[in-house]
């Protein structure tokens, strides 16, 4: 997990987007951590149970409807962002993230040219922290963080969701100890367990609809996430933004050989999943001159599928961080954002409340915004 912060900058300096208030929110953004440990998995090598990292340790992180909230819980970017300076040293050790919010920040105000670390760590959210939750019960949606992310890498797309009448909960992408995150096979399967673990940590929760349950997966958390699907019951979709399930064979062969032992794992061989499938990925300005061949996620997949190119994009553009940034600088935005998120929320209408809304916007953005593969 000291490791992140590399490949994290790497993730989100490149690109610019924009959400779209919505005027039909019924309810406000509720925001709590859950910690809890998962007995069944060693996290530290070499310890025993006096050990405050022997069992594998969970943080959850959860967004909910909530009802009208104090304001005074109103969480700033810098509670959220300073997450992943509180957890590497948790995971890994005191000093490891010391100083890793305002080196972030820096970076993302220094790569955008816009904003500087004090408007950006100092950016209002819509996430109250700890607010009372709304009594209902309300449909869950799964989102699996990219390669190293943390849960605040879409936060504004959960508060959306929040707003709509969701509970969110974000799992992030920690591998084995120290919690760095790799593309070999035990690692892709500790983000799955930890997914299914916070499964088993939340089923009391009596605000939880379990038989409507939405996957989101973001790049590498999009392979987490389609395996997560075929473990799991009452999966209604899995949506994939740029998910990494679509492997493309480059001249990265240690990536090649890690993707290819998933590929050949008898647990993925004999994945099939027939539940609605939504695919959002990228469609830059130029192509590259070689395009290397890319594995076929499609040949598991049985049940009714879109796959969709967002006019425009870069990799990065599926990350709300950039909005947040050009945001709180007020610097000039683009809409790339705005339609992933209108898609994936109105896919998640339609397959977990049933309300018919998808059709409608894919046909509005095709060729707009959005392409056919």
């Amino acid at each position: 997990m000291n490791k992140i912060f590399p490949a994290f900058a790497l993730l989100v300096l490149l690109s610019c987007s924009e959400t779209e208030k919505d005027t039909t929110e019924s309810y406000k953004a509720g925001f709590k951590i859950i910690r809890a440990v998962d007995k069944s998995r060693i996290y530290k090598p070499g310890t025993d149970t006096t050990n405050y990292l022997h069992y594998r340790p969970l943080d959850i992180d959860i967004w909910y409807p909530a009802d009208t909230p104090d304001t005074g819980s109103l969480l700033l970017f810098s509670d959220i962002l300073g997450l992943l300076e509180k957890r590497a040293g948790y995971y890994t050790a005191p000093d490891a993230g010391k100083g890793l919010t305002g080196q972030i920040a820096k970076s993302l105000c220094e790569g955008f040219k816009c904003s500087d670390s004090a408007r950006l760590l100092n950016f209002k959210t819509k996430s109250f922290k700890n607010a009372a939750a709304a009594e209902a019960k309300f449909p869950l949606v799964i989102y699996l963080c990219a390669f190293n992310g943390m849960s605040f890498e879409n936060f504004t797309l959960f508060e959306e969701l929040a707003a709509k009448g969701y509970v969110v909960i974000s799992i992030n992408s920690i591998g084995r100890y120290p919690g760095e995150m790799t593309m070999k096979k035990d690692d892709l399967g500790e983000q799955i367990n930890d997914a299914m673990a916070s499964l088993n940590v939340l089923r009391p929760n009596s605000n939880i609809d379990f038989s409507k349950i939405g996957i989101i997966g973001y790049s590498w958390g999009g392979l987490a996430g389609a395996i997560l699907a075929s473990k799991i019951p009452g999966v209604a979709c899995l949506i994939s933004l740029e998910g990494s399930e679509f492997h493309h064979y480059g001249e990265a062969k240690d990536e090649n050989r890690d993707f290819d032992d998933t590929r050949y794992s008898r647990q993925f061989k004999e994945m099939h999943l027939s539940m609605p499938y939504l695919r959002l990925e990228s469609l830059p300005f130029t192509k590259a001159d070689k395009e290397d061949s890319v594995y076929d996620f499609s040949e598991k997949l049985s049940g009714e599928k879109f796959i969709f190119k967002v006019d425009s994009t870069q990799h990065e553009d599926f990350s709300c961080l950039p909005v947040v940034v050009r945001e709180s600088g007020n610097c000039n935005t683009h809409q790339y954002f705005n339609t992933v998120s209108k898609l994936v929320i109105s896919f998640l209408e339609e397959h977990l409340k049933k309300e018919s809304s998808f059709a409608a916007m894919a046909d509005q953005e095709m060729n707009k915004t959005i392409r056919k593969k």
